[in-house]
């Protein structure tokens, strides 16, 4: 049988496929890591400072769908990405997660235009 199992960072819960990503954006949120420096769920390396969630931080759940639109549109790849976890951990409002693919290539590309093209 197939093995389908979700794996959970951060209290958010990824595919198989999505995990190695995931983990990467985790680790640059806490840090900077290094994929090498990465946090295994289950790790006694953890440091409760480094996945407290800033408090200054954008909630897409205290905005609306076109507020956190317009947030996205000036955001990082990370933000995005960031972003788009906490929505799918709290309010799941579809106009937004069925853009995430979306959301996540402007971010790319704005990252990419912006490097000194």
């Amino acid at each position: 049988m197939p093995e389908h199992k979700m794996q959970t960072i951060d209290g958010i819960r990824y595919r198989p496929e999505d995990v190695a990503r995931a983990r990467a954006r985790a680790d640059a949120g806490a840090g900077a890591l290094t994929v090498a420096d990465a946090h295994l769920p289950g790790s006694k390396t953890t440091d409760p400072e480094e996945t407290a969630p800033d408090p200054e931080a954008f909630d897409p759940a205290e905005h609306t769908v076109l507020q956190v639109i317009a947030h996205l549109a000036e955001a990082d790849e990370e933000e995005t990405a960031r972003v788009l976890d906490a929505e799918a951990s709290g309010e799941k409002r579809k106009g937004l997660l069925e853009r995430r693919d979306e959301f996540l290539s402007e971010a790319q590309q704005r990252a990419g235009s912006g490097g000194g093209a």
